[in-house]
């Protein structure tokens, strides 16, 4: 009724208007969420099939991956309490640090860090030897078969002492649990 008072200009406009405004409307609450939902289904899919790629990755290297595992038997194991890995790993490191003639000076254990499903204990050991033998301590630790490896280490000349050089090394051991 109201339309046939109107010109037909007025009622394109009308017309014109009532369709943008059920146009925007039908984008904003129907199109655009709907939008918004296969973006994000399309960014799991996308993440599920990297996911899926690494994991068929390690799955192919699954029989390598375990002959290694196989190989050290005191890592697959029920692994001791962490007062005798530490024991342990302290006479190894003295056990190394003899057999490369350097003088521990001292000892600091540190505190043990649980990370995923292995802890790792450190000690600072502050030694004193000339180059070549913290040379072959770092080297022997690097391949180390009991997971020793040297984290950080500063060496510095002593005063005076000829050759002879302080190196404090930071050494972790990893406990898997």
């Amino acid at each position: 009724m109201a339309g046939k008072n109107l010109s037909r200009r007025e009622r394109f406009m009308f017309v014109f208007t009532t369709t943008v405004a059920v146009s925007a409307g039908l984008f904003k609450f129907v199109i655009e969420p709907l939008h918004g939902q296969w973006k994000a289904l399309n960014a799991e899919i996308k993440a599920k099939s990297v996911y899926i790629v690494k994991n068929r990755r390690l799955l192919n290297k699954y029989k390598s991956l375990e002959e290694e595992y196989i190989k050290f038997p005191s890592l697959s194991a029920a692994v001791e309490s962490e007062e005798k890995e530490v024991l342990k790993a302290l006479g190894s490191i003295e056990a190394l640090y003899k057999s490369c003639s350097c003088n521990i000076q001292n000892v600091k254990p540190r505190t043990s860090k649980k990370i995923g499903s292995y802890k790792e204990i450190s000690f600072e050991v502050t030694a004193e030897g000339n180059i070549e033998s913290f040379s072959k301590i770092l080297y022997q630790l690097e391949t180390s078969e009991e997971m020793l490896r040297a984290k950080r280490f500063t060496i510095t000349s002593r005063m005076g002492k000829g050759s002879n050089l302080k190196g404090i090394f930071l050494i972790s051991k990893i406990i898997v649990d």
